[in-house]
Parts: C-alpha cells; structure tokens; sequence
C-alpha cells in the first residue's frame, strides 16, 4: 500500500487514536460537576478514570491475539461500535453506576484503537522513517488527551458535563463514514485467546489501582489488595512463559535495547495522566476556576506537548536517544518540582509554567522511548512488542492517577482537619502528590541517562 490509499489509511487511523486518546481524560473537567450531582468523593469519581484504563489496559493485552487473529477492517468497525455505544450511554446516563458502564464500554474501544494503530504504522511504513510515522501516532496519542481539558472544560461550563459525550459520538461517527472507504484488511493468521490469562490481567489491574487508592486511606486493606495483585501478575508471567499460546510473547523482554524503553514509557506516562487528572482538580477545587478557564490555562501546554512529540520524533530519527531521553525526563522533573513547591501558593503563572515544563518534557520523552524499544526487535515480534508497550502506558493510567488521587485525598483530609480553607486544602493535597511525581520523574531521568549512553555504545560497535 502506497501513495494516497496509504495516506488516507494512516489519517484514519491516527484520527482514531486521537480519539482514543480524547476518550481516556473526557471526564476529568467534569469530575467537579459529577461529584456535585451524583453526591461521590473524589476517591469514587476517580474510578470513571481509572476503571477505564483498567478495561482499556485488559483490551490492549488482547490486541496480540486480535490482530493477528482478525482482519483490520472487522477490528476497526468494533472498535467503532464500541466507542459510539458507551458515548451515547454517557450522553444519556440518568446516574452514577450508568455513568461508569459507558466509560468501560468505551475504553474496550479505545484498548483497540491504539495498539491497531501503532501496529498498521510498523507494517505499512518504512523501517527508516518509523521514527517520524511513530511520532506522529505518539502525537496523537498524547494530544488527545491532553486537549480533553481544553475542549471538555468549555463545553461543562456552557452546556453541562454530559454534553462531553458529544464529541465522540460525532467524532466516531464522521471517521466510520471515512473508513468504509479507506480502512482495507491485512492478513491474519491462526491465533489463541488465553481467558485464564485475561482473568489474571483483570484481577492485577483492579486490585492494584483499589490498593493504591486506598494506601493512604485504609492500609490494611491497602496492603492486602496489593499482595493478592502482585500474586496475581506472578501468575500472569508464570503462564505466559509456560502456556502454549500466552496472551503477550513476553520474548521481546529479554532485550536488554527493549525492556528499559518499556521502563521509560510507563514513567514518563504515570507522571503525564496523572497530571491531566489531577491538575484539573487542582485548578476548579483549589483556585476556583471554572472547568472552563481551567481548560484554557491548559491549553498551551498541551498544544507544546504536541510540539515537542512531533520535534522529539524527528530527532530520533538523526540523532538517536542521546541525550533527549535524560533532558525530557529531566525538564519533567523540574516542572512537578514547581508544582510541589507552588501550588500551595495558589499562583496560578507558576503552576501555567510547571504544567509547560512537564509537557513539554513528555513530548520529548514518550514516542521516542516507545520508538528506540520497538525499532530493535525484528519485524515477527512487532505485534507482541506493540502489546507490550502499549499494555506498560495503560498500566500507568492505572496506577498514576490512583496513587497520586489517593495522595491528594490523604492530603486534602490533613489539611482540612487542620483548619486549611477547601481551597488550600486541595492545593496541599496536591502539593504533597506532585513531591511523589517529583522523584518518580528523577528516576526516570537516571534511567534514561544509562539507557541512552547503551545505546550510543551499541551504535558505535554496529558502525565497527
């Protein structure tokens, strides 16, 4: 496939990753709102995030088996149809448990989009471009949710939250209608779906995100959660190495070039959504802006973040990870830095810069990480690679928003307790979580900086 089929297939697909993307922080302008009518904590309400991940996260550890299994025409429309039905059920949700059935609806949706993206991009496009084809999806994959705050902000302020469902009902509908003429089939090959191992996936995702929430609400409860889900994934890999068609060919792990990348992107990635879940909190809770200004105070960042995506991408490809992995991850480090130190200020310039360095930063950091892991596995392992990276993201939608939520809940109660004002209350509790992101962003930078120069070495000795 080549010339204007090609472009017609990759805008659709891009597209449909920018929604997926849009879809994973629709609801964190309306957080406020829906807390306000459906009479919930921010513990519940953050469940509409998280639950979300989690099915989008089971669906993306799928995707090995969906895509080798079914044809890319019949995997795109059920994606499709799986977006249109859980927006129309968040468009119309009467209650709450409504409310969260159409966001796990959608994410089965969205676990398909992303990876069915990404690996269409390593079939159809050139080895040596991969960097830029790769970006532009990471592109996508990033500014979707990061422009949600923007445009999901305005329309809670003028029309109400549930008008935030609009848009992807109007969205999947326009790119169905595209892809009935652009999306063509791939082949396919003989396939097993492991259900033990989906089971087991399941049962680590819920407990772990619950355990994390509640780690600094209940800790007993907290800690046994979290045991049943470590137990759970030992399971997990136990069987994947064992059975005879395992969910994820856990193969690609064995490289050294390309489990460290997998590190990278989940860092990188907890530190980013849950800045889009939390910063909105922050912004209405503790400032009192509307969800509106607070998604325009977002705005810039976001559109810096596509920048630096597209940008990092091009420099990928000349120049390799050295040195813009370590300087992204230390641009993000300083940026939730700020955040901790500022936010108790109330300063609404100091948290716009912070939210811009840590943007910024992810841009730098995301695809190009995602690219130098998948880029040194050969071309039977791309599907299993793709999963593999893609399913780490999900993880750190998961696990980022519901430790970091649990933090500022936690935080929040102390300095209410104290005598705090609500407003400074939420910024403390903010404060203290964005400490957390802070170190985990420091190890991400240490970390890049060791994979970086590895793989300045192992340029040097293929060039011997």
């Amino acid at each position: 496939m080549q010339g204007k089929p090609l472009v017609m297939l990759l805008v659709v697909l891009y597209a449909s990753a920018f929604l997926a993307g849009f879809n994973e922080n629709l609801v964190n302008m309306a957080l406020v709102s829906v807390m306000g009518e459906y009479g919930v904590d921010s513990v519940a309400a953050q469940w509409l995030v998280t639950g979300y991940m989690i099915v989008a996260t089971i669906m993306v550890m799928c995707m090995a088996f969906f895509y080798r299994r079914f044809k890319l025409r019949p995997l795109y429309f059920s994606a499709t149809a799986f977006t249109l039905v859980g927006s129309l059920m968040g468009l119309l949700a009467p209650n709450f448990e409504l409310l969260m059935a159409a966001r796990l609806v959608q994410a089965v949706g969205s676990g398909i989009f992303i990876p069915l993206m990404m690996n269409t991009v390593l079939v159809v496009t050139p080895k040596e471009k991969m960097g830029t084809f790769m970006s532009i999806g990471g592109c996508m994959i990033t500014f979707g949710p990061a422009l949600a705050p923007v445009v999901c902000g305005a329309l809670v302020t003028t029309f109400g939250w549930h008008s935030i469902f609009a848009v992807p009902v109007i969205a999947m509908a326009v790119l169905a209608v595209l892809a009935i003429f652009s999306v063509k089939n791939l082949g396919f090959s003989p396939a097993h779906l492991d259900i033990p191992s989906v089971v087991l996936s399941a049962v680590f995702l819920s407990l772990l995100s619950f355990g994390l929430v509640e780690l600094t609400i209940d800790t007993s409860l907290a800690v046994g959660a979290l045991v049943v889900a470590v137990a759970s994934a030992a399971l997990f890999v136990w069987r994947q190495l064992r059975c005879d068609h395992p969910l994820i060919d856990l193969s690609p792990m064995k490289s050294r070039a390309f489990w460290p990348s997998v590190v990278l992107t989940t860092v990188a990635m907890m530190g980013s959504f849950s800045c889009s879940v939390l910063l909105p909190l922050y912004l209405e809770s503790g400032t009192g802006l509307t969800a509106f200004m607070a998604g325009m105070v977002m705005l810039i960042p976001v559109l810096a973040n596509a920048g630096t995506t597209l940008l990092g991408g091009r420099i990928m490809d000349a120049r390799g990870e050295w040195p813009l992995l370590p300087a992204g991850f230390a641009v993000i480090a300083v940026g939730f830095g700020l955040m901790a130190g500022l936010a108790p200020t109330l300063s609404l310039p100091a948290v716009f810069v912070a939210a811009l360095l840590v943007m910024g930063g992810t841009g730098f950091v995301f695809s190009p990480s995602q690219t130098a892991g998948l880029r040194t596995l050969p071309p039977e392992m791309n599907p299993f690679g793709v999963a593999i990276s893609t399913t780490f993201v999900q993880i750190a939608a998961c696990i980022g928003p519901s430790l970091y939520t649990g933090i500022l809940s936690t935080g929040q109660a102390s300095a209410l307790a104290a005598g705090a004002s609500a407003g400074l209350a939420t910024a403390q509790g903010f404060a203290e979580a964005m400490v957390v992101a802070t170190c985990v962003a420091a190890f991400g930078c240490a970390l890049a900086l060791a994979y970086s120069r590895a793989a300045v070495k192992r340029a040097a000795l293929k060039e011997r």
